[in-house]
């Protein structure tokens, strides 16, 4: 079976730091492979709140992941600093992907690359929504 392969961005938008904490290991005594995914969810939320947004409220509608792919490239240990660099890519009608390039700023190394492919969705009719033309402007 290939490996998954995520196409990024060309260009990032947003970062944060995440300091890798002791709850976030694993028995191999690195970081656990479901707490990279976390990552990602923080950086989202850090990047919709500095556009004063919400996973529930996004431009008018909201948000539900739809998918998502990671692949490994390094570890991670207790005490080291992941850069969390997010971009937007492949913006469609209805959904569109985040981006997430995961780097160990202790060890210089690329951690992990995710993407989350987020639905644009109206929680009380329970059906997709359109992509808010604010975002698609910033997305640009």
């Amino acid at each position: 079976m290939p490996r998954v392969k995520i196409k990024e961005p060309s260009s990032y938008v947003h970062q944060c730091e995440i300091k890798v904490r002791v709850t976030d290991l694993n028995y191999g005594n690195h970081l656990a492979n479901e707490k990279v995914l976390m990552y990602a969810q923080e950086a989202r939320v850090d990047f919709l709140d500095a556009h004063k947004m919400s996973e529930i409220d996004f431009w008018g509608t909201s948000l539900i992941q739809g998918d998502a792919a990671i692949t490994y490239k390094s570890e991670g240990f207790l005490g080291d600093i992941i850069i969390v660099e997010l971009g937007i890519d492949d913006v469609s009608n209805s959904s569109f992907d985040f981006v997430y390039k995961m780097t160990n700023k202790t060890k210089n190394t690329v951690l992990a690359i995710v993407k989350t492919r987020m639905v644009c969705f109206d929680y009380e009719e329970r059906k997709v929504t359109s992509v808010p033309k604010k975002f698609k402007a910033l997305s640009k």
